[in-house]
């Protein structure tokens, strides 16, 4: 969908950092630009690049694996642009998609694009997230000796609550005006995270009459982390009509490995359990290496409640509201064990143990 870009930078932990990946695949669902347009399965190889306060990019090329098909290319970039004030985010959310094809038998060769450029409000409270969407959504089609320009208005809303540790559940409706019709759609998703990776599904339908059946979309997905920095990926969809591919409704498979290069560690960060701070919340982190069970976080800002930390890429993650002070926190592991990291500044708690020394502008 549309807000899948938007969507990733919005979440993203507040100090995430740049990594590259190379990514080997296989399937009929790789990139949706080029997908829309190419139905034959195809081995691909790409390499993406991707950083909250940047952007992401990436750029792709496929071949067929069985006879018949051609050949493709697909690359993107995109970002967002904008202002985080406590809850609200308030922004721009952009996404540029460039792709081409060889000629295959009796069919010519082609290519085209897509852009979106959204603007975008975000409102996250505790477990709840909110966002909005409304702005323009273009393709351009080249095929052989026709090409085809399409513009659209197009107006998201999301919904999306964690219903309990690493489950987030979500609905989701889009309106798209343009090349003299109305599209709405509604649907839901789910989202399961856990240390060893993630699993995700998704339903949903155009609700319209006038569009090519059938008009549901469906699909699921399951991520895996075979090793440290390797993860495989397999998805199935059913995708119905488009209006910005302006495609026909398709089945799709994908499988793929996916490397992360560079390490974890070259991100900025004072120490390991000191949180990041940023308008009266504090993200507290623990390396999913070394806690493979899940921990808390607990201080005199919970009333030494524990807060439960769930998983988010490698890590731990808990945010808590505090408020500005000095504050007394600790981390309680699986086992019951009261642990401060290492580097962290700490005081004598007053029970024959250590707790650490957070202080909030």
């Amino acid at each position: 969908m549309i807000l899948t870009a938007a969507c990733a930078l919005l979440l993203a932990p507040a100090a995430a950092f740049a990594q590259w990946s190379v990514e080997a695949s296989a399937g009929r669902a790789v990139h949706d630009p080029v997908a829309a347009r190419v139905s034959t399965t195809s081995a691909s190889l790409g390499v993406g690049y991707e950083n909250p306060d940047v952007g992401w990019g990436y750029l792709s090329g496929g071949a067929p694996i069985e006879g018949g098909g051609p050949s493709w290319g697909v690359g993107g970039v995109g970002g967002w642009i904008g202002l985080r004030r406590g809850d609200l985010q308030l922004g721009l959310s952009t996404s540029g998609h460039g792709y081409a094809y060889g000629a295959a038998g009796p069919n010519p060769s082609g290519g085209g694009g897509t852009v979106e450029l959204l603007p975008t409000v975000a409102w996250r409270r505790g477990i709840i997230l909110a966002e909005l969407s409304s702005g323009f959504t273009g393709a351009y089609d080249d095929l052989g000796d026709s090409t085809h320009t399409r513009g659209f208005h197009d107006s998201a809303a999301r919904l999306a609550v964690t219903v309990a540790r690493g489950v987030t559940v979500g609905g989701d409706a889009r309106w798209v005006r343009g090349e003299g019709a109305d599209w709405p759609y509604a649907g839901g998703t789910a989202e399961l995270r856990r240390p060893w990776g993630a699993a995700w599904a998704y339903a949903g339908a155009w609700l319209d009459e006038d569009r090519p059946d059938p008009s549901t979309a469906y699909g699921a997905g399951v991520r895996v982390r075979v090793m440290k920095g390797t993860d495989v990926q397999a998805t199935v969809r059913q995708e119905p009509f488009e209006p910005l591919y302006w495609n026909a409704p398709r089945r799709s498979w994908g499988l793929s490995l996916r490397r992360t290069l560079g390490r974890e560690a070259s991100r900025a960060l004072p120490a390991m359990g000191l949180p990041d701070l940023s308008n009266g919340w504090a993200v507290f982190r623990l390396p999913l290496a070394e806690h493979p069970r899940p921990p808390a976080v607990m201080g005199d800002f919970s009333g030494w409640q524990p807060v439960a930390m769930s998983p988010e890429g490698r890590e731990w993650v808990a945010r808590v509201r505090v408020q500005s002070g000095a504050h007394h926190y600790a981390f309680r592991l699986a086992d019951g064990t009261v642990m401060v990291p290492a580097g962290v500044s700490s005081v004598d708690d007053g029970f024959g143990g250590k707790s650490a020394v957070l202080v909030v502008p």
